[in-house]
């Protein structure tokens, strides 16, 4: 068994969650892209030599969103991308509002800070930058 595999495994039982082939699938795509997928982007990059059932797979990013493993981002198109939860490394995102594009903002094109913090618990940061990227421009 893989290192990646037995660790995804321990995740999932960590949280209390069955440990099932979809789960561990979903899991690993999540956990290699760089930025964040919506369910067909996920969809595309299952396994092509396994049937996979779209409702098992909505079904199982909303149970990862339950127990508050990932986050859901919804484009002005009204599309659902989801990533996996980092409160270590809280970021922006930038959307192209000609193509769709949704990409994760790297900390040297943004700066943000929050002033009186202690007037306000925070449990996450949502910003979406919205404009024409460069391949559109």
């Amino acid at each position: 068994m893989e290192k990646d595999n037995l660790l995804n495994r321990n995740f999932l039982k960590k949280n209390k969650l069955k440990i099932t082939k979809n789960r561990l699938a979903v899991l690993d795509i999540l956990q290699q892209s760089e930025k964040p997928l919506n369910h067909s982007e996920i969809m595309e990059k299952l396994d092509s030599n396994q049937n996979w059932d779209r409702v098992t797979i909505y079904r199982t990013l909303g149970e990862f969103e339950e127990k508050k493993l990932i986050k859901s981002l919804l484009s002005s198109e009204r599309i659902t991308y989801f990533e996996l939860v980092d409160t270590l490394n809280e970021h922006a995102h930038i959307y192209c509002e000609n193509c769709g594009k949704l990409e994760c903002l790297r900390e040297d094109m943004f700066s943000f800070s929050l002033k009186n913090p202690e007037l306000f618990s925070i449990s996450t940061v949502e910003i979406l930058v919205k404009g024409t990227c460069k391949d559109c421009h």
